[in-house]
């Protein structure tokens, strides 16, 4: 992968890096393993600080306060001084090359391969077009349903490699 279609992303990355990411980055691949490490890192992190993280399978995270306060605006700004400082030594980068690197592998056209996504899972008709995806995801303003199953299993997998929709 150090040639690969996703070299330029890791090289950016890794000079952006803290050390325990740029030891994860050095080879230009982030492994299942590897991420589930960087996870517990962020969620050990974030829970000495006061929260609690909570990750869901397309990586994306949930946090609330480890009291079970409501998120006030004074929590509000703990929270993210505590969430910055975690991902910043943890997690910068490793979740999002991990997830872009499954879902799109070579690097293909966005809009080409969720176009046709969309096309094939009935969403959209046959004449929808990359460039009215373009437009609609510059305005998040959708023709279809974004929240419909077949939708989310476009943007999280378009290609259908690892994710059962």
């Amino acid at each position: 992968m150090a040639d690969g279609p996703w070299s330029a992303e890791f090289a950016q990355a890794r000079g952006e890096a803290s050390p325990y990411e740029r030891k994860v980055l050095t080879d230009g691949v982030v492994t299942a393993a590897e991420l589930s490490d960087s996870h517990r890192r962020v969620q050990s992190c974030m829970h000495d600080g006061g929260f609690d993280l909570e990750w869901s399978e397309e990586n994306t995270y949930e946090v609330t306060p480890s009291d079970g306060s409501a998120l006030t605006e004074g929590v509000d700004a703990a929270l993210e001084k505590t969430r910055l400082a975690c991902l910043d030594r943890w997690d910068h980068s490793i979740t999002y090359l991990f997830t872009e690197t499954r879902r799109n592998p070579e690097k293909q056209d966005d809009a080409k391969i969720t176009a046709a996504c969309l096309r094939t899972s009935g969403l959209v008709g046959p004449d929808y077009t990359e460039r009215r995806w373009r437009s609609e995801h510059d305005t998040g303003t959708f023709s279809f349903d974004e929240y419909d199953p077949a939708a989310v299993q476009c943007r999280l997998d378009p290609l259908g490699l690892w994710r059962q929709g």
